[in-house]
């Protein structure tokens, strides 16, 4: 293996969770005292997702890469078959998720109360929505994708059985997750073994990327839908003095 594989290696299983670790209280902080901060913050998630992902894409364009195949796996046909329909009729679930916040006041609520803990981090406007639901969305699903199931996962493979390297790249992309607290941790790491699941049922990292690509940009919408100020229309007597 190429020193720069080492490295990438190093980033993903050790310096990647203990920063988040380092920077966790602080960068929660910073974010709850200035809201406005979010799209920012955004943008500099997005250079840190693309900056590893190219270095590992260009190592395994140039044939230095020791993983052979980042984005297939040998599968059923049966089982792609199956993820493509988990991807529509999840799809459908989470637009019809959608269209009962957009609609009622009570949903609204009750999901902007249960989304508090990561409202520090999700967005409210709708600016920040589509910094969320957009670039980040198609980053984290791209690049992480690529880098904990189609690189690490199947680096680790290569040194224990699937369900361990499944497991165990999981419980990194979980740690990488650190700044969101311990609930955090637990809850990307389950979505990361849901994840890595997919792919290696599906034998198709495109599907993965889709399905979290999905995933996130739901999160994105929902805040949104659920935490954006209402816009009430003036009565009679406000447009008159508006307008006086």
């Amino acid at each position: 293996m190429q020193l720069i594989e080492w490295l990438l290696l190093a980033l993903l299983i050790v310096l990647a969770p203990a920063w988040e670790f380092r920077r966790g209280p602080a960068y929660r902080a910073r974010l709850q005292a200035d809201p406005a901060g979010k799209v920012a913050a955004y943008r500099t998630t997005c250079i840190q997702l693309w900056l590893p992902t190219l270095a590992l894409l260009a190592l395994y364009w140039t044939g230095g890469l020791s993983v052979a195949e980042l984005t297939v796996r040998d599968a059923p046909e049966i089982g792609r078959l199956l993820a493509v329909a988990v991807l529509i009729l999840l799809t459908l679930y989470l637009a019809a998720s959608l269209r009962s916040v957009a609609r009622d006041p009570a949903i609204r609520k009750q999901t902007a109360d249960a989304l508090q803990p990561l409202a520090w981090m999700l967005p409210a406007t709708r600016r920040e929505a589509i910094w969320f639901i957009g670039p980040v969305s198609l980053a984290a699903g791209i690049c992480e994708e690529l880098l904990y199931r189609g690189f690490l996962m199947q680096w680790l493979d290569g040194v224990m059985p699937i369900w361990g390297a499944m497991i165990l790249s999981s419980v990194i992309f979980g740690l990488m997750h650190a700044y969101q607290g311990l609930a955090g941790v637990i809850r990307t790491a389950a979505i990361g073994l849901l994840l890595a699941g997919f792919f290696v049922a599906s034998g198709s990292l495109l599907l993965s990327i889709i399905l979290h690509v999905i995933i996130d940009a739901y999160a994105g919408a929902l805040s949104w839908l659920a935490r954006r100020e209402e816009t009430v229309p003036a009565g009679p007597l406000e447009a008159e003095q508006r307008h006086a």
